[in-house]
């Protein structure tokens, strides 16, 4: 399920998606709840040690922005400490599982030629790294075509300034985005095992739906 705050969601069906790994510590199922409520990008984050390139996800139902926190320590992106925290609620009103949301930060934000310092909330994030909910789609409020994954820059924010070049970046496919995710959260656990992490692998299956 999506992260939300302070809020309730009615939610079709949840359809699973399986990410599995040879590692057993890593076996865990993400769940989509829609086909065509989110897309995948990439993103580009500048933090004070380096810059970093990895998947985001761009959904409704998120009600903030959030990145996780790892990646804020990984490459030195600077946090800052919330005035008040605050509790992150699954849809069905259930605690998320991350703890209370006690950061926030301010990061220069590439998504292709769309160039923002973005503000996210910095929570511990489980299956995505980065999701940018509904103040970012306020905020530049783009044209998306969720079926064709399709997502346009053309609000007058975003065209007078924000855009470097074309207003439409490429999507990634679902899949490959949470492989990559998986392979870069986990870069560390296989690195330390050496020659043997060679002969592991991650392999996401997406399941079908019952008829």
């Amino acid at each position: 399920m999506y992260p939300v705050r302070d809020a309730l969601r009615e939610r079709p069906e949840p359809k699973p998606l399986n990410l599995e790994n040879y590692y057993a510590a890593l076996n865990y199922t993400e769940t989509l709840e829609h086909d065509n409520d989110h897309i995948m990008v990439k993103i580009q984050l500048y933090g004070e040690k380096e810059s970093v390139t990895i998947n985001a996800m761009i959904a409704t139902g998120p009600t903030e922005d959030f990145i996780d926190r790892e990646v804020c320590n990984q490459h030195g992106i600077q946090m800052i400490k919330a005035k008040n925290p605050c509790e992150i609620y699954l849809a069905d009103g259930n605690p998320s599982g991350m703890g209370p949301v006690t950061h926030m930060t301010k990061v220069p934000m590439d998504i292709s030629t769309h160039r923002e310092v973005a503000i996210l909330q910095v929570p511990k994030l489980q299956n995505h790294v980065v999701m940018l909910g509904m103040p970012w789609l306020r905020e530049h409020n783009p044209t998306i075509d969720w079926n064709d994954k399709r997502i346009t820059f053309n609000s007058e924010l975003c065209t007078t300034w924000c855009l470097k070049g074309s207003s439409i970046p490429y999507a990634v496919p679902e899949e490959k985005a949470l492989e990559e995710t998986l392979i870069t959260r986990f870069s560390k656990i296989l690195a330390k095992n050496g020659p043997t992490a060679k002969h592991q692998s991650v392999r996401v299956k997406k399941l079908l739906a019952e008829a």
